[in-house]
């Protein structure tokens, strides 16, 4: 599945005529991690992707689903968590998203490791 959340950033951010630095202002970041994530170098950490989504008043389904190549079943099992994840109040949904972000930290520390070998 081809990465097209920075370029959906990208269309949203233009859509709502803000420039990077004001996105960036906005979201607590800086002018070129939000480059480097449009430009699909970077992917946006979740707690990032939750202030951006807030900010440009868009949806985590139209930022991570891809239009074509996107297998139903994990579409649905997206949208069916991200709205469990709605009906957790706010500190459990920060708790959560810390969570998670240490586990996709884990993962990629583990798939880097098992590419050096």
């Amino acid at each position: 599945m081809e990465n097209n959340v920075g370029k959906r950033i990208l269309e949203v951010r233009n859509k709502r005529n803000l420039t990077q630095e004001e996105l960036a202002e906005k979201v607590g970041s800086v002018p070129s991690y939000i480059s480097n994530i449009e430009r699909k170098n970077k992917c946006p950490s979740l707690s990032l992707l939750r202030k951006i989504v807030k900010e440009l008043d868009t949806s985590y389904d139209y930022l991570l689903m891809d239009d074509f190549d996107m297998d139903k079943k994990l579409e649905i099992k997206y949208k069916e968590m991200f709205k469990e994840i709605k009906k957790l109040d706010k500190k459990t949904q920060e708790e959560f998203f810390n969570v998670a972000d240490n586990l996709i930290k884990s993962f990629k520390s583990i798939e880097n490791n098992s590419k050096n070998k």
